[in-house]
């Protein structure tokens, strides 16, 4: 902007100093100044500079990878060089200085997608700042789909190659990576790459790269197999396994013979029209079994299917109910079956509450549900049922419904508030909604100026053992309540007095068989008076035993040890009013099954019986050390040979072969035998601690179900052959428990096993 000044006719009052520059002393003329002026200074030139304006614009919408995305950069008038341009896109940014069209261009190398790119030139002394947002799709250099066929179908993989401009790249060498394996491929005069993919079904990944750009474009070739199941994997006794057969094309392989192998055997099976063939299942036992299905084209697949009974198992599943005031009262129980399809849908169940029976069909899903909304308030046990069909097994299932009629809540001591010293006894508080428990809540209780924090238990319990000293003590407790129930609170006072003597009185026998054995205890105070509460523990054999004492005083244990005699110890661990006490009493547990090649009397030893033999090497050094180290300290023959029996059953594993494979000590060292190397351990350490000692072969029926070949031992103690069969941790010094002893043939007794 240029201003013109005509001092001839500038006033002082019409001067604005600030606006010119000039100060404000020097803008006020006298007539005298004025007279001084020279006439060359007729007119002054004022100049104002300012910058001009520009603006950005790109007519590009679309590129090809590696291409380039260019904008224009001008003025009013015309276009500018030699300016730089920045572009941003997705957090980076690139710089490009204009040529001489005002052109700013650069390569993003962005892959393939749309983005949003921001153009700004920064303006210079002469022109202004500017910016530009575009929209740019940035399109791939090759073209190429995800693919499914068939097996030996004749889709091929098909790709087209372009340059940076999108042209295409006609005869050129492409690579192409199919599952690993790298392919070159010429294109034709279209860009086009053609190449068969004939691999087995399954999904392969294939890259193809441009020789130009570098693009790299990642497709999936799917390969489908012409053998699929028909019918689910799993199968009931009697069913039939149904295979679909298909050709290269997708469609079925209608009346053609086909070839199934199963349990060894092959079969060749016509398809029917829709292209199944049909396995027939009758007499396959319960077990998994591979199903070998084979095409005419060639491919071969397995199933592996599942065989079950001929009722399936089924499992009813449900849960806990709780209902508050005006909620819908609504519960449901799941069917579910070993075949895990729908085989669950339509079945009747039996849902018992408050001493009726409703019954009920499951839905879809196999859910079946009632509606309880005319029962009042309680806590109902619910039994649900499923009486099974000729292929289905029953079920049942018990679960628990709790409805509340109030929100309201109470607190209620529901234990004495009597307390013996030492006894830990537990102070209990029961948290309640009219009557209902309520479950995992917390109550805070206040006892001796110490708070505890308790969570309630399935029955609305919280509970505090009292351990202070004898006196008189006040108790407060609360609830904090939450977003349904009201808080509540309560105190009451509690006692700690001191507890008196107690007494542990046998109340049972001396004698016992090796069977079972029930000892019985009498406990009472200082008078003979009997208690009731607290614990008791029997100790045998090493194994502890408890037993609640009832309220006639008395405690029950019910154990299983061997033959031998034991010191057994009983301890009375208190309760709310009695100290401890114990006592004890030296028992003696006899054989109880006799038979021939199990327990006998009238025992006859045999030197034949002591000696060595191949597999039973008597008196080897690791062996006979074992055997000094096992019977250290112990005087009895029966403790001895237990002592022997429990090593080799507690350290040995058992391992199925035929006859013998390591001998006596092949299988100390190894850890593991059959029946026949566990005996010739067994019979190896016996002798070698002095006993005699014998193999006994027999055909015996096993608690698994099968009936085979067994060998096992006897060991003479005093008259009488006790057995040894330690094969089984069920098994003890002369108790077999793992096969019948009721029903077994017996082939032989050897002094050494010929086998």
């Amino acid at each position: 902007m240029i201003l013109v000044l005509s001092v001839g006719t500038i006033q002082a009052s019409d001067v604005n100093s600030t606006e010119i520059g000039i100060d404000e002393d020097n803008a006020l003329l006298d007539e005298d100044s004025s007279e001084n002026l020279s006439a060359s200074l007729d007119e002054v030139s004022l100049t104002e500079s300012a910058k001009n304006q520009t603006e950005l614009s790109s007519p590009t919408e679309s590129v090809y990878y590696s291409g380039s995305f260019s904008v224009t950069l001008r003025d009013s008038n015309a276009t500018l060089s030699n300016r730089t341009v920045h572009f941003s896109v997705n957090d980076v940014i690139y710089d490009a200085v204009s040529d001489i069209n005002g052109v700013a261009s650069v390569n993003l190398k962005l892959k393939p997608g749309k983005y949003s790119i921001f153009s700004y030139f920064d303006g210079d002394d002469d022109y202004d700042a500017c910016n530009l947002t575009s929209q740019l799709n940035v399109l791939p250099t090759i073209k190429a789909s995800d693919i499914t066929k068939y097996y030996k179908g004749g889709t091929q993989y098909t790709a087209t190659f372009l340059d940076g401009s999108g042209h295409a790249l006609a005869n050129r060498a492409v690579t192409v990576l199919v599952h690993g394996k790298k392919y070159t491929k010429n294109t034709n005069s279209k860009g086009v790459v053609s190449l068969p993919v004939n691999l087995k079904p399954g999904t392969y990944r294939i890259v193809a790269t441009g020789p130009i750009t570098g693009f790299q474009l990642t497709t999936n070739f799917n390969i489908l197999p012409t053998i699929t199941p028909a019918t689910k994997l799993k199968k009931v006794e009697g069913e039939t396994f149904k295979v679909k057969f298909l050709k290269a094309n997708g469609k079925v392989l209608a009346k053609k013979y086909v070839k199934i192998k199963f349990r060894g055997k092959t079969y060749k099976l016509k398809t029917n029209a829709n292209g199944i063939a049909t396995l027939s299942l009758k007499k396959v036992k319960k077990g998994t079994y591979n199903v070998v299905c084979r095409n005419n084209d060639g491919l071969s697949k397995t199933f592996k299917i599942n065989v079950y009974q001929r009722k399936a198992s089924t499992k009813l599943t449900s849960k806990d109910y709780t209902f508050l005031p005006d909620e819908k009262r609504v519960i449901k129980v799941k069917l579910t079956t070993a075949l895990d399809d729908t085989s669950n849908v339509g079945k009747v169940i039996k849902i018992r509450i408050n001493g009726k029976t409703y019954s009920k069909k499951t839905d879809g899903d196999g859910v079946a549900s009632i509606d309880l909304s005319s029962f009042k308030k309680g806590i109902y046990t619910v039994q649900y049922s499923y009486d099974g069909s000729k292929y289905f097994k029953a079920s049942k299932s018990t679960k628990s419904v709790k409805i509340f009629d109030t929100t309201d809540t109470k607190l209620t001591v529901k234990s004495t508030t009597h307390f013996g010293y030492g006894a830990g006894t537990s102070l209990k508080v029961a948290y309640t909604a009219g009557g209902i428990p309520l479950a995992k809540k917390t109550v805070k209780l206040v006892i001796n100026g110490k708070t505890y924090s308790k969570t309630t238990d399935a029955n609305g319990i919280v509970a505090v053992p009292i351990n202070l000293a004898i006196g008189s003590y006040n108790v407060t407790y609360k609830s904090t309540g939450d977003l349904v129930f009201s808080p509540a609170s309560g105190s009451c006072e509690i006692d700690v007095f001191q507890r008196g003597p107690s007494k542990v009185l046998w109340k049972c026998g001396s004698s016992y068989k090796d069977n079972s054995q029930t000892f019985k205890v009498l406990v009472t105070d200082s008078k003979g008076k009997a208690t009731s509460g607290g614990m008791a523990e029997l100790t045998i054999d090493g194994e502890t035993y408890t037993a609640t004492v009832g309220s006639d005083g008395y405690a029950k244990f019910r154990t299983d040890v061997a033959i031998g005699k034991y010191n057994v110890k009983v301890k009375f661990n208190g309760n709310n009013d009695l100290l401890t006490s114990s006592n004890s009493k030296t028992v003696n547990v006899k054989l109880s099954k006799f038979g021939n090649g199990i327990n006998q009397k009238h025992a006859k030893g045999s030197s034949a019986y002591l000696k060595s033999s191949s597999h039973c090497k008597v008196g080897s050094k690791a062996i006979k050390k074992l055997v000094k180290s096992l019977t250290k300290g112990l005087t009895s023959k029966v403790d001895k040979a237990k002592a022997i029996f429990n090593y080799v059953r507690d350290t040995l594993d058992y391992s199925y072969y035929y006859n013998s494979k390591y001998g006596a000590s092949g299988t100390l060292k190894q850890k593991k035998g059959n029946c026949v190397d566990h005996s010739h351990l067994l019979v190896a350490m016996f002798r070698t601690a002095g006993f005699n000692a014998r193999y006994v072969h027999g055909r015996c029926h096993f608690g698994d179900g099968d009936t085979t070949g067994h060998v096992w031992t006897q060991v003479k103690i005093g008259s009488k052959w006790v057995c040894a069969d330690a094969t089984s941790y069920r098994n003890s010094l002369g108790k077999i428990r793992n096969w019948n002893t009721n029903s077994y043939t017996l082939h032989a007794k050897y002094a050494s096993l010929p086998f």
